[in-house]
Formats: C-alpha cells, sequence, structure tokens
C-alpha cells in the first residue's frame, strides 16, 4: 500500500492530507502556516497514525498563491524528501481546485492572486481525465461572471475539500497533470505573461 503526504500553503490557510490506495486517510487545515506547519504536517501523521518513515511519496503545491506560503510549503516537502529518501512531485493549486471542483461540462477554477488578483484557468473533464484548455491567466478584479470554484482552501471546516486533498487527488488519480514528476526536489510555480 502506498502512502502519499500532500502539503499545501497556497492560500489563507495551510492543509495537509495523507492518501493510501483506498483514499484520504487524514486530513487538516490551520491559519497562519508558516509559524504552526510543522505542527500541521505532524498532527495529520499522528491521525492517520503511521510513522514519518511509512510515507512513499511527497506532493507539493508549488503554487500559484501566496509566495511566502508556497516556499514555506516547498522547503517543507523537500526536506521531508531528502531526509526520508522518498520522491517529491509538484502541484498546481490550480489543477487541486479543478479536480476537487469536478463538473460534467467546461469550467473555470479562480484561486485568489491576493491584493484583488485572480489567477484564472479553463479545465473540462473527458474520459474521467482533467484536462486544462488554456493557459493560465492573471486579472486584476474577478469578473463578475465567474465565481471563486475553490472556496474549500479558506473553509477550515472542510478538510475533506482542502487543497492537500486536491493535490493528492491529482497525483493519485492525474499524473498527466502534474508538473514536475518524481523530481529530486520541487520549485515553486513561477508565473510568466
Amino acid at each position: 500500500m502506498s502512502i502519499r503526504i500532500g502539503i499545501d500553503a497556497s492560500q489563507s490557510v495551510a492543509s495537509c492530507a495523507i492518501s493510501t490506495d483506498v483514499g484520504i486517510i487524514a486530513s487538516a487545515t490551520i491559519e497562519r502556516p508558516i509559524e504552526n506547519f510543522p505542527t500541521l504536517t505532524r498532527d495529520v501523521i499522528a491521525r492517520a497514525n503511521i510513522c514519518l518513515n511509512d510515507i512513499d511519496e511527497i506532493v507539493v503545491c508549488i503554487g500559484p498563491g501566496s509566495q511566502t506560503g508556497i516556499r514555506t510549503a516547498v522547503v517543507t516537502g523537500n526536506a521531508l524528501a531528502l531526509a526520508l529518501n522518498k520522491p517529491v512531485s509538484g502541484v498546481l493549486s490550480t489543477d487541486a481546485a479543478a479536480v476537487i471542483s469536478k463538473s460534467d461540462e467546461t469550467y473555470k477554477v479562480a484561486i485568489s492572486a491576493g491584493r484583488r488578483r485572480w489567477f484564472i484557468e479553463d479545465y473540462s473533464w473527458q474520459n474521467g481525465r482533467l484536462n486544462r484548455l488554456g493557459t493560465l491567466k492573471l486579472v486584476d478584479d474577478l469578473p463578475e461572471s465567474i465565481e471563486p470554484s475553490f472556496y474549500a482552501i479558506e473553509d477550515k471546516s472542510d478538510n475533506e475539500k482542502n487543497c492537500a486533498v486536491g493535490i493528492l487527488m491529482i497525483a493519485e488519480q492525474q499524473r498527466h497533470l502534474i508538473s514536475q514528476l518524481m523530481l529530486g526536489e520541487v520549485r515553486p510555480y513561477e508565473y510568466k505573461d
């Protein structure tokens, strides 16, 4: 049985989740991700009733989102990978939002970039696979026709739909969308116009 840990701090809350071949077995979110991130990780590992050495793969949200939070998660993921000698992969927060917001049609995912700016990307499901339909856009104001698709990253009461859960779902089911597969280390996503 393969055990994965998902780590995210790209949004206003940080999240961590652990999955096995049967699905998500533990998940949690916290505020102030930088100060509390080690505690969050330890807590989720304890909730999953596993040891750190049981982890087979580390999956990290590489952004877009809060650059400070992303760097914190990336450093944590890379440190775990180095210490445990396990593979680490990076997943986009928009992909995590899209897999959780599963729809039968084409839809937009909107992720906060802070300061009233938004990252927007189009997705669709075809033959059970999530597909990006264009390129990521950064807009100054969210158009009225688009609602943020991923409130779950800010909803501390819904641990089943946090970003860490989304990145593990992508890692498990949608490997074709993972930006950096099984690298020695992951790097934060950099948006380029």
